[in-house]
Formats: structure tokens, C-alpha cells, sequence
């Protein structure tokens, strides 16, 4: 099967991997700015860097998300009183120092994405998702309108905070996090 035009895309910018600014989170993915309007973003995901579990969590902006290769399973939640309580922290985006508390019971539904499946996420839905280490999705984001100005996380009661914030990714980084991704290209 010939590769679709963002698989081309996408490997010709991991084989060169190194000559970009890429950034990593501790939520377990490496990420990169494919624009100035910062619309479009790459995500490469390594869950075995991720600090804990992954959280849940909402966006500030919709977002649509092609998974390029690899597989994810993104779990949606809504509030539920038989739910899973967890603490509830409200935020401004970039002041995660200032939280708010609350807990909340939450309930979640499984959708599995796999290489070419798009799906859709609403800024105010809680989610999380779980990867196969070196999936790549194409992340475009629908800044305006629905831009928010408070973020929220939720995590299972004595679990540590885990921050969205990124830094700077490690040339080393790069390599082993592209590494698995292209590996995922080449196939078993």
C-alpha cells in the first residue's frame, strides 16, 4: 500500500528528526510546531517517559488528530456518581502553580485509533489517552472562539502532579523517541 501524503510528510520529518526544535512533556510525548500560527503540531508518543499515569485532562483549544502510525486508545470521561472519584484541579493556562481543588466521580469510554483513523476533541471534554510507544499523530488546532481560560486535570487521590509544561527535548531524546516511531513505519 503506498503511504498517504502525511505519512510521507511525517517520516521525512523524523528521518531528519534532529534538525527541528522538538519538545518534550512529561506526559509522555515529544511534540513539534509544523507553523508559525501554531496551528499545526506533531506528536510523537513515548508512554514509558511519561511521569505516572496519564491524566486526565481538557485542552484550551479543539483540536482534530490523524494518527499518522501506531495505535492510541483515547478515553473520553463525563462526570457520573457511580464513577471513579478523583481530585479535580483547575488552573490558568501556564499558571499551573495556582490550582484549585475539588474531587470529582468520573466514568470513561474507550475509542482505539489506529494508523489513518481521525478523531476529534472538543477544548471542555476530559480525556487521556494511552499510546504504543512511537505512534505519531497530526494535531490541528482551532484557536478562537473556544480558546479557554481555565485548564483542568484529574488524577487518582495521593498520586503526584504531573505538569503539561514543556521544555527543550535532548538530542538523545529525539533520536530514541523518532527512533521507535520510524521503527513503527518499517513494520514487524
Amino acid at each position: 500500500m503506498d503511504p498517504t501524503p502525511e505519512q510521507t510528510l511525517v517520516r521525512n520529518i523524523l528521518e531528519h528528526a534532529t534538525d527541528y526544535p522538538w519538545r518534550v512533556q512529561d506526559v509522555g510525548v515529544l511534540g513539534l510546531w509544523l507553523d508559525d500560527r501554531r496551528e499545526h503540531r506533531l506528536h510523537v508518543w513515548h508512554p514509558d517517559g511519561a511521569v505516572g499515569d496519564p491524566p486526565i485532562h481538557d485542552h484550551p483549544w479543539n483540536f482534530a488528530s490523524t494518527v499518522v502510525v501506531g495505535e492510541l486508545v483515547n478515553r473520553r470521561y463525563v462526570e457520573h456518581p457511580d464513577g471513579r472519584e478523583y481530585l479535580r484541579e483547575r488552573y490558568a493556562p501556564g499558571n499551573e502553580r495556582d490550582r484549585r481543588a475539588d474531587t470529582v466521580r468520573l466514568v470513561g469510554a474507550p475509542e482505539t485509533l489506529r494508523a489513518g483513523d481521525r478523531y476529534r476533541q472538543l477544548a471542555h471534554e476530559l480525556h487521556e489517552s494511552a499510546q504504543v510507544p512511537g505512534t505519531v499523530t497530526l494535531l490541528r488546532f482551532e484557536h478562537g472562539a473556544a480558546d479557554r481560560p481555565e485548564l483542568t486535570l484529574c488524577r487518582r487521590p495521593n498520586t503526584p502532579w504531573v505538569s503539561g509544561q514543556a521544555r527543550p527535548a535532548t538530542p538523545d531524546e529525539v533520536q530514541r523517541i523518532t527512533g521507535a516511531a520510524l521503527a513503527l513505519f518499517d513494520g514487524p
